[in-house]
């Protein structure tokens, strides 16, 4: 896990730079003031399917969740009468999200299996899910 978790944030802070923060995620972004430098990603590492191929190794599935946050200040006006400048600059998180999208779908044979923006009152939030399958050999 710890390797997946370190591969997975030098990755991001290689090919995404214009991420502050990479951090595991401690429920950050669910504070009333979340204390995070924007924009960040917050990572999960889950492992819902495990299955004994020996009595130490075993064939996982782990899921990888990225939470991005957005600074809420910088949320300007994505409306079509918006000045052109204004609404690129609005729009500057969705090149973050396809950044991450592009640094990590194949790196390791993850996959992305969905991805969309959480229900939150003033940070705009947005979740990425990818998978990958591999053997675990740390109780061997």
């Amino acid at each position: 896990m710890k390797t997946l978790y370190n591969a997975v944030t030098k990755r991001l802070k290689t090919e995404v730079p214009e991420l502050r923060l990479i951090d595991m995620d401690y429920g950050q972004l669910d504070q009333a003031q979340p204390s995070v430098a924007y924009p960040c990603a917050l990572i999960t590492l889950n492992f819902p399917n495990c299955k004994n191929l020996t009595d130490d190794i075993q064939d996982c599935t782990c899921e990888i969740i990225v939470r991005l946050g957005f600074n809420p200040l910088n949320n300007g006006s994505t409306a079509t009468h918006a000045p052109e400048e204004v609404r690129e600059q609005s729009l500057k998180p969705y090149d973050t999200i396809a950044s991450v999208y592009k640094a990590l779908q194949g790196f390791y044979d993850m996959e992305r299996k969905s991805q969309g923006k959480e229900a939150k009152d003033s940070l705009f939030v947005y979740k990425m899910a990818f998978k990958c399958d591999f053997e675990d050999e740390t109780a061997s």
